[in-house]
């Protein structure tokens, strides 16, 4: 799953307030998978990416065409303002001191109910939001599509937002934890196939290639360039524990 339609829900906000962050929601997530996650030191190793790729990458999934320009991002026929990671207040803030019609708000750490919720708020605002969200990292873009309401509720950014009150769509919910369980699920795997084969130093320079290599393959899938390979004349394999599977250190095909 890298796309979900938000949709309009009928709600009656009845904001709780808390002076600590939000905990993360068993409904959206397994505990046992998160406190595992948890304690890796280092998430971002396999691949390595810049905010600017997870941007590409997630809009890629729903425009194929875009283009990221400073703050915003280009599509054929729209013009979307970024707003990044920022409290709930912010967001609105942001959203009603703009000039634009279209927004794509980031998100991280997609495990707390209270940014579910906000999600749903959000999309009342607008004529359609959809969330695309990253198959590598816990991250996704909302994209708000033509602002045509302007009675924005009043959140108090002198604190932090407990719980909206509103009900999520069950469905949503098993979205969101398969989701949450995938890339959870994925960053462990990887991490126990970084300590295994870490048992000398020839070991840990063959690691060093293969993620190389890899963070290359990867960068060339999120940026569509894959597809000006072709198979060359005289491949040059090496084994990929990752991805169990040969890939060409040429050009980046794989083989099974």
């Amino acid at each position: 799953m890298t796309t979900l339609h938000i949709e309009k829900i009928e709600y009656n906000v009845h904001i709780s307030y808390n002076k600590s962050y939000s905990r993360p929601s068993k409904s959206l997530l397994t505990p046992e998978l998160y406190n595992l996650f948890k304690c890796i030191k280092d998430t971002n190793i396999l691949p390595n990416l810049s905010r600017e790729d997870l941007i590409q990458e997630c809009t890629n999934y729903i425009y194929i065409s875009n283009t990221l320009v400073e703050n915003g991002i280009l599509t054929s026929d729209k013009n979307f303002k970024i707003i990044n990671s920022m409290s709930f207040a912010d967001t609105l803030e942001k959203i009603k001191g703009s000039n634009c019609k279209n927004f794509a708000v980031l998100f991280q750490e997609i495990y707390t109910y209270p940014k579910i919720q906000f999600m749903y708020i959000l999309s009342n605002y607008f004529e359609k939001c959809v969330l695309c969200m990253s198959q590598f990292y816990n991250f996704g873009i909302l994209f708000c599509e033509n602002l045509n309401c302007n009675n924005f509720i009043d959140i108090d950014k002198n604190t932090n937002v407990k719980d909206f009150n509103i009900k999520i769509p069950d469905h949503s919910l098993k979205c969101f934890k398969m989701y949450n369980d995938y890339i959870f699920t994925r960053i462990i795997n990887i991490n126990e196939i970084l300590n295994s084969m870490c048992y000398s130093i020839q070991s840990v320079q063959r690691l060093n290639d293969e993620i190389n290599l890899l963070n290359k393959y990867y960068k060339m899938y999120i940026s569509r360039q894959l597809h000006s390979f072709t198979i060359c004349n005289n491949c040059k394999l090496i084994y990929s524990s990752f991805l169990d599977c040969c890939i060409c250190q040429k050009c980046y095909n794989l083989f099974t």
